[in-house]
């Protein structure tokens, strides 16, 4: 955790404590003006967000307001974790310092977190937050938490529908019924049946446990229907997603993926196995298509692993895309708010989209 102080002060700032230290220990003086049960929710660990707390203080050096924040790896947006202040002038100051901060780095946006009943404060809206779409409840991290976000340039586009992955293997049929509800068709509804919905879609698609790109298409082509495009871009004849299967488990979901093909044939989606430039991805999203991305975690969060997101929207005149991913670490303080519409630099998500040995790239783009 690195401590930032954002008025003149002779203190300094200690370095950020590495990714898999012990646990950030605040000087006195802060755990003193945090107050015993704030201290030990902004200590917990939020590796590898890199947690910070700025702190504005009086010309003595008494603490007056101090922000904890957090951001993903290779993201373009930071999150405000909380406030806390004992002057409103101090906590407007504070939360400026992050707005000018985040925008020198090149971010596209500022978010706001809000536990449990908070009210967004006053000087939020002042400072261009606005409310962002509530998520439907689903995974850890969606209930009791609201989100607002500034975004340092407009960024017009349809707020997509959020819903949180509740398994470890169902991220492409979220990320598949997200984007059928961008499309006009069924998708979650935010009642008591989304969790089935996303059990069936699973089922149908998946490659057990995974769903691979060619086995996603179909299932999103049986979803949304004739007239909408659904197209796979994948760069490789081979199977994929099978690197740690040998014998009878690689062999049959090999062939599960033959008939996903021959599906996909019959239902007339194409599958292009040239892969596709990082410039056209961006350039058809930025035209109204959806894209499903299965991307390598790597960059996001510092371990490896397959996964499926959603690109839904482009930032006007940059290469920023807004993806809506399902998966929230929330055991290292994440939630709705960190990963719903998370703007990510075409260069970054150029890294993401390449899976394994081979970097494998697939893409499904998804009509509206």
């Amino acid at each position: 955790m690195s401590q930032v102080s954002t008025a003149p002060t002779t203190l300094d700032a200690p370095a950020a404590v590495p990714a898999g230290a012990p646990g950030w220990e605040p000087d006195a003086w802060l755990r003193d003006f945090l107050g015993a049960e704030r201290t030990a929710f902004w200590q917990r660990s939020r590796t590898p967000y890199s947690p910070t707390v700025h702190v504005e203080r009086a010309a003595d050096g008494e603490p007056l307001a101090a922000v904890l924040t957090t951001r993903r790896p290779s993201t373009a947006a930071v999150k405000i974790v909380e406030l806390h202040h004992t002057d409103a002038a101090a906590a407007r100051r504070a939360i400026e310092h992050v707005v000018a901060d985040s925008a020198e780095r090149g971010d596209a946006a500022v978010k706001w977190e809000l536990r449990g009943e908070t009210a967004p404060p006053a000087l939020a809206a002042e400072l261009g937050f606005a409310p962002m779409r509530a998520p439907h409840p689903s995974a850890d991290g969606t209930v009791g938490v609201r989100g607002l976000v500034r975004w340092h340039r407009p960024v017009p586009h349809d707020e997509a529908p959020y819903y949180g992955q509740t398994t470890l293997y169902t991220c492409g049929a979220v990320a598949g019924l997200l984007a059928a509800t961008l499309a006009g068709a069924s998708g979650f509804t935010g009642d008591a049946g989304d969790r089935d919905l996303e059990f069936a879609f699973w089922r149908r698609a998946s490659n057990y446990p995974a769903c691979e790109p060619v086995g996603l298409a179909v299932a999103m082509r049986e979803t949304v229907g004739e007239g909408r495009t659904v197209e796979v871009h994948l760069d490789t004849d081979e199977p994929v997603l099978l690197e740690e299967y040998t014998g009878f488990e690689h062999d049959f979901r090999a062939e599960l993926q033959q008939e996903s093909r021959r599906r996909a044939a019959a239902l007339s989606v194409p599958v292009v196995t040239e892969r596709i430039a990082i410039d056209e991805v961006v350039r058809r999203i930025a035209g109204g298509e959806s894209a499903l991305l299965l991307i390598d975690e790597a960059p996001m969060h510092g371990e490896t692993g397959p996964h499926w997101v959603l690109a839904h929207a482009v930032v006007p005149g940059e290469a920023v895309v807004l993806i809506q991913d399902p998966w929230i670490t929330s055991e290292r303080g994440e939630t709705w708010v960190d990963t719903h519409d998370l703007p990510v630099a075409a260069s970054d998500l150029d890294r993401m989209i390449a899976w394994g040995p081979s970097a494998t790239r697939g893409v499904v783009f998804v009509g509206r």
